[in-house]
């Protein structure tokens, strides 16, 4: 405690001496360089070394850099700077962890919208001081590729349509993470798949949690690190990310709860009493805001940024839907601030989708675990979603036929993850279901192609806005369709052809051995339909082709020429085992 005969004296020296920032470009270890010049998937990376050190970089009170950077077409984008630690991982006797490589440093991350030079001005400050502009220019002689977007119901890419085929991938083993990501991606992006749903939770790539503590991501730079490595490797396999910022157990005691080692806790030192005060506390806003903005800073130039998810699953957490729809619009202008780049956003809940406000989000998404057919389980979802939401697109984000565990043992082919990609596009999603279980199930067991035969069925069509039909014809079938003015794609599928109805023949082979004392019967061959004739309506008549094609491959079994009568064609549909699909197409004269 000072003396008060101190007071006079040190209220004079804080008066007469005035502290005068020294040149930050006069300071002879300052070092501003193109860390990389980037590409078409990939930022341009300006690093900044020799900068001031404060106690807590993460904190902009004590340090803030801030770019404002003009571009060759002429616009100008301002992004923030954030504090960078490489890493490598190493394996030491089995024993696998990262390790520091170089001392950390400032770096700026900015897309190359267009080859030509980019003129940088940052802007450091220092415990509220702003110091001397630094000046930097980066040439580039290329174009990243364009975010997605939405319009109406679909999603675009450079105004064509783009189809999200896509899978969670949503974490991997500590210290895995790299050959893991590799290992799916690479299998993924060669069967289509086109975006992968990755989540920043506390035992996988989250930054911030009981270890850190609020407001300092000094101990989890390791994760953001191996985060960009992902970004990285989905940029090598053209795979977009769908980013989850939020788990639902991190504020939830009842479901997948984690709240009791949250650092928001008041029992973690944190400042909230409960989990549902998160939306409304403005002392957690202040924390909250400050890891958007450093995870902004650091991510939404990626071009393979695909989204931002606020929330995994948040009807999970007892955060109001008032509050919720409150926060997500107050989190959004953080992004309106610092994202440049427009990224999507969107959020998730469970089964009860529908009935959530999707005001400030751009797309809107189910989760779906239902073990009976996808058909009818998914036709009830896309119906619900699509009433409440009638202008934007809609997904089923996660996919199963159980919350705990998918059995390779009664569905080893993956007929229900087959049937749920399948049912999605076809009863009214902007996209095939995103399966869950990548890791025990879908990696395992080898079943990564079967996005393959509806990648080529629906390639180049905006399956949104398509009209979606059923078609009755043919026996123990479904027909499912959906059309434009000029094609119509079909999906045939005998109504045994599922999960459920495999499992009723199990149960059925289980009750006759018991009967008869036999040994139970486990192994069914798939059904089979002979085909016939199929009427399917068309916009006009003409001259027309249909090729039908397997589900699984995407390979032409055959095709018709045919002419169509009073607005409609009838198509001979083969013999199949399983289902079968078409594509019918006008033929010009």
């Amino acid at each position: 405690m000072l003396k008060k005969s101190t007071l006079p004296l040190l209220a004079f020296f804080c008066l007469s001496f005035v502290i005068v920032p020294v040149p930050l470009q006069a300071q002879a270890a300052l070092n501003v360089s193109t860390i990389s010049v980037g590409a078409k998937n990939l930022p341009v990376v300006v690093g900044l070394m020799g900068l001031p050190e404060v106690s807590n970089p993460f904190d902009p009170s004590q340090m803030r850099v801030v770019a404002s950077i003009a571009r060759p077409d002429g616009t100008t984008i301002t992004t923030e700077g954030f504090w960078y630690q490489e890493f490598s991982i190493i394996n030491i006797n089995g024993q696998r962890s990262s390790k520091k490589i170089g001392d950390p440093y400032w770096r700026i991350a900015f897309s190359s919208i267009a080859p030509g030079t980019y003129s940088l001005t940052i802007q450091v400050e220092i415990n509220g001081v702003k110091q001397s502009p630094i000046t930097h220019s980066v040439t580039t002689d290329y174009s990243t590729i364009s975010k997605v977007i939405t319009s109406g119901k679909s999603f675009l890419r450079d105004s064509k349509p783009f189809v999200p085929i896509a899978y969670n991938i949503a974490w991997a083993n500590r210290f895995e993470e790299l050959e893991k990501y590799d290992q799916w991606f690479s299998k993924a992006s060669k069967v289509g798949v086109n975006v992968a749903r990755v989540w920043m939770a506390a035992w996988s790539l989250g930054i911030e949690w009981t270890d850190t503590g609020l407001g300092d991501y000094s101990k989890r730079l390791d994760r953001a690190w191996i985060l960009d490595q992902v970004f990285a490797i989905a940029a090598k396999y053209n795979i977009g990310i769908d980013l989850v910022l939020l788990n639902h157990g991190a504020f939830s005691t009842t479901t997948n709860p984690e709240w009791y080692s949250n650092p928001y806790s008041s029992s973690n030192g944190g400042p909230l009493a409960g989990p549902g005060e998160f939306a409304t506390n403005e002392i957690a806003w202040k924390f909250w805001e400050r890891r958007l903005r450093y995870i902004i800073a650091r991510y939404s130039a990626y071009p393979s940024l695909f989204t931002w998810e606020w929330w995994n699953e948040v009807n999970f957490t007892p955060i109001t839907s008032n509050d919720l729809s409150a926060w997500i619009k107050k989190s959004n202008s953080v992004l309106d601030q610092w994202d440049p780049y427009n990224t999507l956003t969107t959020s998730s809940w469970s089964s009860a989708a529908s009935m959530q406000n999707w005001d400030n989000l751009d797309y809107a998404v189910t989760h779906v675990y239902d073990p009976s057919d996808p058909i009818k389980s998914l036709t009830v979802q896309a119906d619900a979603l699509r009433a409440a939401v009638p202008n934007k697109p809609i997904l089923v984000g996660e996919m199963g036929s159980g919350t705990l565990t998918e059995d390779p043992f009664s569905d080893p082919t993956g007929l229900h993850l087959h049937n749920s990609q399948w049912a999605a596009v076809f009863v009214g999603f902007a996209g095939p279901a995103s399966y869950w279980w990548w890791d025990i199930y879908v990696d395992p067991l080898g079943l990564w192609p079967h996005t393959t035969g509806l990648t080529k069925l629906t390639k180049d069509l905006d399956v949104a806005t398509m009209q979606p039909t059923r078609i009755s014809g043919i026996p123990l079938t479904t027909c499912l369709t959906l059309s434009n003015p000029t094609t119509t794609i079909g999906w045939i599928r005998h109504n045994n052809f599922d999960r459920s109805a495999k499992t009723q023949l199990l149960l059925d082979a289980a009750i006759a051995a018991l009967k008869t004392k036999k040994a139970v019967q486990t192994t069914f061959p798939d059904p089979v339909s002979k085909g016939g004739n199929l009427t399917v309506p068309v916009a006009a008549n003409g001259n027309y082709k249909v090729s039908f094609m397997k589900t699984m491959t995407g390979s032409v079994v055959s095709e018709q020429r045919i002419t169509s009568k009073a607005l409609n064609v009838t198509i001979k549909v083969p013999k199949f085992t399983g289902d079968l699909a078409f594509r019918l197409e006008a033929v010009l004269p």
